[in-house]
């Protein structure tokens, strides 16, 4: 297992709220080179992983929340669109209890997604072109009451065999590790796992704690993300320990989708 540095990227302060900031972590034509090479590096890495398909399904989670996992996600699926004109890229929020990737990608008003293809209520996934070329995102559509069984669903293996046929990589966020059991359900959907820790944030017990719940079902963990390092003061080097009681509210949900087809 490898460990995979990607740089602090200072936060520019924005009048325009939430969505204005996190604008500053996806990469762009702004984005500092140490932080563009660190994701192409690791996109080099991506090739030459031993997935014998065709189409390599990589799943993006972390020991706890706020450990940068969706924001790593997106830009792994951005550079890898970026990186060769033949690479289709699809993106995929299977993150159903708290998703992000549609707010971090300023998608306005409620999108079908994941939940209601997986639910039954859509036919066919609701795959969207992205700003980027070669880059299609499926978004998370409505929270749902019952995103372990969408995800262990029929329709899950399904969805990523239509998928396979059509795009060179899936890059799917997923809950985390140690909060729920979601991400461990898509083991059999996808080839392995990267892990994403934060500098100065993320605590090693956690950390060690995911990797085993992912070796104990033998899931491929092709190695660790440490976010937010920052090479010019070398903080993060370690792991510190996160503050209890800020993941209480992870397993809220605001829709029922009971109905899910099997």
């Amino acid at each position: 297992m490898k460990f995979r540095f990607c740089p602090f990227r200072k936060k520019k302060k924005s009048v325009h709220g939430t969505n204005a900031e996190d604008r500053q972590l996806i990469i762009g034509e702004d984005t500092p080179f140490a932080v563009k090479e660190a994701y192409r590096t690791t996109c080099t890495n991506l090739l030459y992983l031993p997935i014998i398909d065709r189409c390599k399904k990589i799943a993006i989670t972390s020991a706890m929340p706020g450990e940068g996992k969706t924001t790593v996600s997106i830009n792994l699926a951005v550079t890898l669109a970026q990186s060769s004109t033949e690479h289709r890229v699809l993106l995929i929020d299977a993150d159903l209890r708290k998703p992000r990737i549609a707010r971090l990608l300023e998608e306005n008003g409620q999108i079908h997604g994941l939940s209601e293809y997986l639910a039954g209520i859509d036919e066919e996934p609701n795959i969207r072109a992205s700003a980027v070329p070669g880059l299609s995102v499926l978004y998370s559509g409505k929270t749902t009451t019952n995103p372990a069984a969408l995800l262990a669903s029929e329709r899950m293996e399904m969805l990523m065999k239509y998928c396979e046929d059509k795009f060179e990589y899936i890059i799917i966020d997923t809950s985390p590790v140690n909060t729920v059991s979601d991400a461990l359900l898509m083991k059999k959907n996808v080839n392995g796992y990267l892990l994403v820790a934060r500098a100065g944030f993320s605590d090693v017990n956690s950390m060690n704690d995911a990797v085993e719940s992912m070796r104990m079902l033998e899931a491929s963990v092709y190695g660790i993300i440490l976010d937010s390092f920052d090479p010019k003061s070398g903080k993060g080097r370690g792991y510190t320990k996160y503050s209890g009681g800020r993941y209480s509210s992870y397993d809220t949900y605001s829709y029922d989708t009971s109905t899910a087809q099997e």
